[in-house]
């Protein structure tokens, strides 16, 4: 059978290539929803397209050349690297901007990246980082037609930013709301050079379709990540897909020049990010995230929190303030804290300095409301019409508004970072502003912010699946060809450099890893399936296949999600399904390959995994793909006019698409496991840590209520909490104290085990013999007794009986886990 397979790919290709020996690009659909299958025959503005022939990828793919720079730097470096002194013509484009002058920290970063040196920069929020992205374009697209690529997270904000850049400045967006033929309409205006700056999400840039290749879009100057933070695996948000991100613009659109933007970035996060973005360490422009000086804080502990607001918002301090901004950490809050103010405010506020009189006094806003409801409380917000807005921290990212007075929350923020980013909205013109910081003295929104924490997390069992599923055995028998095969995934490959200290924390040296037989295989995940079978969400996933990429030993190649499976069906019968095989070796070796008892011989239709399909035949999926999209057209033979045959074509079944070899020892996947476990406890321990000096430290300038913060603000209780946040910014290796849940007796907001623990196991069993035919884990158990839900036991399910959902959330989770696991074994007996 392998004889006949090995034929196949031989005869098919030679053929293929001499009866087909030019291509047309075909263009990627967007990725649909999650098991919805993709009907190109459906879509009436699919436009048909030539043969093209089918390349068989190089095993292993070796890495991919460097690109040589088409767009050149404006300035050239002094003899010893220096930078030129700034000319006139940066600072005619300043003002062309509307600025008068650059903000400290601008005027470098603008220079190196019109010198072409990649560069991070860490300002504060509002301090003008944009600046710093728009400048460079515009200089950079008068010399010749170029783009400018701008990566934001900030998808419901894009829009809003694109009509908000400066009229000289031609931006469009790309992201995963749009439509086949609003995303066509702006690459055309892109091919046209009619676009200086294209924004986009990282999904859009990394996902299935992504950009068109580098050859069919003008040159990029360079590439603008913004919230940089998101890259590094020690931030406190990073995305995965992030990482992904660098090298899809380095091998795919061939960027070599990077601006790294963040507000939010200790120096150890900075330093990882630089590295990410080959950025050479720059001490001034690694600075850390400090609170202006015009911003005023304060904490207070209030049992109540709804009458200290009051009281707070009445009294002398805050009275007269005409745009105020309340943080809640639950999207339920938002509503009920907008009712009452509303019901409470109205008659007693009084319009500040600026003698506006806001049509409404407060109004919610989070991401469980409708885009246009969003859209409208920001802009009631923005043009002066709305006095508070009580959001949940989706609110913010992107405002412009200069004149936010106040900056309250309702509750711990779930990180110094968040805290930062958000007192930054307020205060921007320069004038005083004021922050205050409602915590609850028993320590319950610290239990509300370890439910996220534990909810990220999982156990050793889901992982050693994941890693099965990842590494499957194969009966490879190739041999290694000593030159050619040094790229390959798991072999000898060049990896990243890490620091000593970030190399220590993988769990493993930086070396090459063992010398293979298998060179890697191309392998498909399906998404809803994997989700399903480990009880863990896609993002969790992924990022665990993103640390298996980035480890030293690099031991798999993470692709853009995919559609994995085809299924074709021919109007005309068996006949014309065997007919089109003639003109489409994927179909040939598919239908080749069918068993004699196959049930589907003799159909009309045909269903496969092209992933397996590639994997097997050497081809590339893209190609593979286009080629089954052709199969829908047809050319008639004497006047050439093309015409549709009839055949659907639809692809379904969204899976993550790797490359991992399939020849690991079981000593090699016992250690991955381990890897990928320890690393999932060290960031749940990080994340408890963080939670945890982040309640101490505003705990320990917090007033017992808030009636010393009514009248004036305390200076000295504010100036110690801006030096514990400086501290924290300006730390070198950001070791963190130990876990929460090591120190002597129960931490805030946790009551002690042992006062609970003949109830708990009580519930345990009941629990366990009201749900038998539920193959639970430990973690299983105890998220469901915190409240949280996951993809097998979801919260609108599980969370309807109230004897069990969220009822002990005030013990440790670490010890409700203990105790299922011995009550688990217990019933297993």
């Amino acid at each position: 059978m392998e004889a006949e397979v090995a034929e196949e790919r031989g005869v098919f290709w030679g053929w293929w290539c001499h009866s087909h020996n030019q291509g047309v690009l075909f263009p990627e659909r967007a990725v649909r929803s999650l098991g919805s299958p993709v009907s190109l025959a459906s879509e009436k503005d699919t436009d048909p397209v030539g043969p093209e022939p089918l390349v068989p990828s190089p095993q292993p793919v070796s890495e991919v050349p460097s690109l040589d720079p088409t767009v050149l730097p404006l300035y050239s470096l002094g003899p010893s690297g220096q930078l030129a002194e700034t000319p006139a013509e940066v600072f005619q484009a300043l003002e062309q901007l509307g600025h008068q002058a650059f903000r400290p920290g601008q005027e470098r970063a603008v220079m190196r990246i019109l010198s072409g040196i990649s560069t991070l920069l860490v300002l504060p929020t509002g301090a003008g980082k944009s600046l710093c992205y728009q400048l460079p374009a515009l200089l950079y697209s008068r010399r010749s037609p170029c783009l400018t690529l701008v990566v934001s997270p900030l998808l419901s904000l894009m829009d809003d930013q694109v009509s908000g850049l400066p009229p000289c400045l031609k931006a469009a967006c790309i992201h995963s709301g749009m439509t086949r033929k609003q995303r066509e309409s702006v690459l055309q205006k892109i091919r046209a050079a009619q676009v200086h700056v294209l924004m986009l999400t990282p999904e859009a840039l990394v996902g299935a379709g992504g950009l068109p290749p580098a050859a069919q879009l003008p040159p990029v100057a360079f590439a603008c990540i913004d919230e940089a933070h998101c890259l590094s695996q020690w931030s406190h948000n990073f995305r995965p897909c992030y990482l992904r991100v660098c090298k899809v613009l380095r091998e795919r659109m061939g960027v070599h020049c990077f601006l790294g933007l963040t507000a939010t970035a200790t120096r150890r996060t900075a330093s990882d990010v630089a590295q990410h973005l080959a950025v050479a360490e720059e001490p001034d422009l690694h600075g850390p995230a400090p609170v202006p000086t015009n911003l005023h804080l304060s904490v207070s502990m209030d049992r109540d929190t709804d009458q200290a607001l009051l009281t707070l918002l009445q009294g002398k301090r805050f009275r007269n303030l005409d745009s105020i901004i309340i943080y809640c950490n639950r999207r339920e809050d938002t509503e009920r804290i907008a009712a009452l103010l509303r019901t409470c405010l109205h008659a007693d506020w009084v319009p500040g300095s600026g003698g506006r009189a806001p049509k409404t006094t407060a109004e919610a806003y989070h991401a469980g409301m409708c885009s246009q409801e969003r859209r409208r409380v920001q802009r009631a917000f923005m043009q002066g019409q709305l006095r508070v807005v009580v959001a949940t921290m989706a609110f913010g990212m992107g405002l412009d508004r200069p004149d936010v007075r106040a900056v309250l929350h309702l509750g711990l923020p779930p990180s110094f970072e968040s805290y930062v980013q958000a007192v930054g909205r307020a205060g921007r013109d320069g004038q005083p502003a004021h922050c205050h910081l409602f915590l609850r003295p028993q320590g319950e929104d610290l239990r509300e912010l370890r439910r996220h924490v534990h909810a990220d997390s999982t156990d050793f069992l889901a992982v050693k699946r994941l890693v099965q599923r990842v590494f499957p055995a194969c009966t490879c028998t190739c041999t290694r060809p000593p030159s050619e095969q040094e790229g390959a995934v798991g072999g000898e490959r060049p990896v990243p450099k890490y620091p000593p200290q970030e190399a220590e924390q993988l769990g493993h040296q930086a070396a090459p890893g063992p010398r293979r037989v298998c060179m890697g295989h191309e392998r498909a995940l399906p998404i809803q399936l994997t989700v399903q079978a480990l009880d863990m969400p896609e993002e969790a996933i992924e990022t665990l296949l993103c640390y298996l990429e980035l480890h030293p030993h690099h031991w798999l190649e993470l692709l853009a999600t995919t559609y994995t499976h085809c299924r074709l069906n021919c109007p005309g019968g068996p006949a014309q399904l065997q007919a089109l095989a003639h003109r489409c070796p994927p179909l040939a070796v598919c239908l080749a390959q069918r068993l004699p008892e196959d049930p589907g011989q003799g159909s009309s239709s045909v269903k496969f995994d092209m992933v397996k399909l590639v994997d097997s035949m050497g081809w590339e999926l893209a190609s593979v793909r286009r080629a089954l999209c052709q199969l829908q057209w047809d050319h008639e033979p004497r006047t050439g006019v093309r015409r549709g045959t009839g055949v659907l074509v639809e692809f379904s079944e969204l899976a993550f698409h790797l490359r991992s070899p399939g020849d690991l020892t079981a000593e090699e996947k016992d250690q991955i496991c381990d890897f990928l476990y320890g690393r999932v406890q060290a960031r749940e321990r990080q994340a408890l840590a963080r939670l945890r000096r982040t309640f101490q430290a505003f705990h320990s300038v917090a007033f017992p209520s808030c009636g010393p913060c009514l009248e004036q603000q305390d200076e000295e209780r504010s100036t110690r909490l801006k030096d514990l946040l400086g501290r924290y910014f300006e730390e070198e290796e950001g070791q963190e104290p130990g876990g929460m849940e090591d120190a002597q007796g129960p931490e805030p907001g946790q009551a002690r085990l042992q006062d609970w623990e003949d109830q708990v196991r009580c519930d345990i069993r009941q629990f366990l013999s009201l749900r038998p035919e539920e193959k639970f884990s430990s973690r299983a158990v105890a998220r469901i007794f915190h409240g949280i839900g996951s993809p097998c036991y979801p919260a609108q399910v599980y969370g309807q009986d109230r004897r069990f959902w969220r009822k002990y959330l005030h013990l440790s989770f670490h010890a409700l886990v203990g105790l299922a696991t011995e009550e688990l074994l217990r019933v297993a007996r």
